[in-house]
C-alpha cells in the first residue's frame, strides 16, 4: 500500500474542494439575487438542492461504492462536479442553468461524504480510525471558511462567474493529484463464501445501526438550524448588527474543526463501549443549549456557538466511528454510512422549515428553542436505546 497518510491528506483536500464548491455561493447570494433579478427564496434553492441530492443519492452511492470501490466512484463524481462548475460559470446569467449545475455538484457531495469514511476504515482499520474520521469530518468547515473569506473579494474583482471557474480549476488539479497518489481499495466479491454479498437489507435489520441513523436525523435537524439561522437569531432576538451576527455565526465553523479532531482522538481511546456515553453527555449539553438559546447574555454568545460547534461535532464523529464497527460485513460499511447520511440529510432538510414554522406560528423564538430541545431529547432516547441493545447483544 502506498503511504496511507499521504493518500489520506490528498483525499481530504480533494474533499475540501467539494465543500468549497458547495459553500462558494453563500457569501454571494445577495449579488446573485440582484444579478439574476429573482427573489431571495428562489436563490436559496441553489443551496437546498445539495441536501436534496444527498437524500436521493445516499443509498445508491453506498451500493456503487461497495460494488466498484471508492476510488473509481470518487473520480467519476469529481469529474461531474467539475462539469457542474463549468456549466455554472458559462450559465451565470440563467437561474435554470445555475440550478442544474448545482444539482450536478450536489451529486458529487453525496458520494464523497460516504467514500471518505470508507477510505479511512480501509487505511486505518485498527488504530486511530476515530482520529482520522474526525479529521476528515472537518473538510466541510475548511471549505466553508475558504469560501466565506475568498468569494466576495474574488467576485468583486473578476465577476460572479469567477467563483465557478476558480472552483473548477482547483477541483481539476486536486482530482489529478488524487488519481496519481491514491491507490484503489478492494471491492466486494460477489462470489460464494462465508461473507455475504453487500446489501442494504442486513443494515436495515441491524438495530444498533438504525439507532445511530435515527440519532443522526435528530442531529442534522438541530445542527443545521443553527448553521442556517444563527445570524437571524442574533439580529432578531439580541439586536446584534449584521456584522456582529455574521462574526458570531462564523465562529461555529472555526470551533468545529478542533472539536471534530478531538472527538476522533477521544473515541479512539473510549472505544465502542465508551463512545455511546460520550454521545449521551454531548446530547444533554446540546439540549441545554437549545432550551436556553433565547436567554443568553452578550458574554455567553461565544460560549453558545462553542457548545453548538463542539458537541454536535463530537457526536457526528462518534456516529461515523460506531457504524463501521456495528456492521457485520466490512464490505457493507458504505451501506451503513450511506443510510446514516440519508437520515442526517433528511434531518437537515426538514429541520429549518419545521422550527421556523413553529416560531412564526407563536411569534416567539423561544418556541423554536423548545422544539430543538425536544428533538435532541428524542436523539438522547435513541442513544440510550443503542446502549441497551449493545448490552443485550453481549449477554
Amino acid at each position: 500500500m502506498k503511504n496511507r497518510y499521504l493518500m489520506f491528506f490528498v483525499m481530504y483536500f480533494c474533499a475540501a474542494t467539494l465543500a468549497l464548491s458547495q459553500f462558494k455561493i453563500v457569501p454571494i447570494l445577495g449579488p446573485i439575487t440582484v444579478h439574476l433579478g429573482i427573489a431571495y427564496e428562489q436563490v436559496s434553492w441553489l443551496m437546498s438542492v445539495f441536501t436534496v441530492a444527498g437524500i436521493v443519492l445516499a443509498i445508491p452511492a453506498g451500493g456503487l461504492i461497495a460494488k466498484y470501490g471508492p476510488k473509481k466512484i470518487w473520480t467519476i463524481v469529481m469529474v461531474i462536479m467539475i462539469c457542474g462548475n463549468v456549466i455554472g460559470a458559462l450559465g451565470i446569467d440563467s437561474y435554470v442553468v445555475l440550478l442544474a449545475s448545482r444539482v450536478l455538484e450536489g451529486c458529487a457531495f453525496a458520494f464523497v461524504a460516504i467514500a471518505g469514511v470508507v477510505f479511512v476504515n480501509i487505511w486505518f482499520p485498527n488504530k486511530n480510525t476515530g482520529l482520522f474520521v474526525g479529521i476528515f469530518m472537518t473538510f466541510i468547515s475548511i471549505g466553508s471558511i475558504v469560501a466565506l473569506n475568498c468569494m466576495i473579494p474574488l467576485t468583486t474583482a473578476y465577476g460572479l462567474a469567477s467563483a465557478w471557474w476558480v472552483t473548477a480549476i482547483v477541483s481539476a488539479v486536486m482530482t489529478a493529484v488524487f488519481l496519481f497518489v491514491v491507490g484503489e481499495a478492494p471491492v466486494s466479491d460477489a462470489g460464494s463464501g462465508e461473507i455475504s454479498k453487500p446489501s442494504l437489507v442486513p443494515i436495515l435489520k441491524n438495530k444498533r445501526v438504525m439507532m445511530i441513523c435515527f440519532l443522526a436525523l435528530t442531529l442534522g435537524f438541530v445542527l443545521y438550524f443553527f448553521l442556517n439561522n444563527y445570524p437571524s437569531l442574533f439580529m432578531t432576538v439580541y439586536d446584534v448588527d449584521a456584522a456582529g451576527a455574521t462574526f458570531y455565526s462564523s465562529l461555529n465553523n472555526l470551533f468545529s474543526i478542533p472539536f471534530c479532531i478531538l472527538g476522533g482522538f477521544i473515541v479512539d481511546r473510549l472505544g465502542p463501549k465508551g463512545t455511546p456515553i460520550l454521545l449521551a453527555v454531548s446530547a444533554v449539553c446540546v439540549i441545554v443549549a437549545c432550551a436556553f438559546m433565547t436567554r443568553l447574555t452578550p458574554s455567553l454568545f461565544i460560549v453558545h456557538t462553542l457548545v453548538i460547534a463542539a458537541f454536535p461535532g463530537l457526536m457526528y464523529t462518534a456516529c461515523n466511528y460506531l457504524v463501521p464497527r456495528d456492521v457485520d460485513n466490512p464490505m457493507q460499511i458504505s451501506y451503513g454510512i450511506a443510510l446514516m447520511t440519508l437520515f442526517y440529510s433528511i434531518g437537515i432538510f426538514i429541520g429549518c422549515p419545521i422550527v421556523l414554522y413553529a416560531i412564526a406560528g407563536t411569534g416567539l423564538w423561544e418556541t423554536g428553542g423548545y422544539v430543538l430541545a425536544a428533538v435532541m431529547t428524542i436523539g438522547l432516547v435513541f442513544i440510550l436505546a443503542y446502549i441497551a441493545i449493545s448490552k443485550k447483544s453481549k449477554n
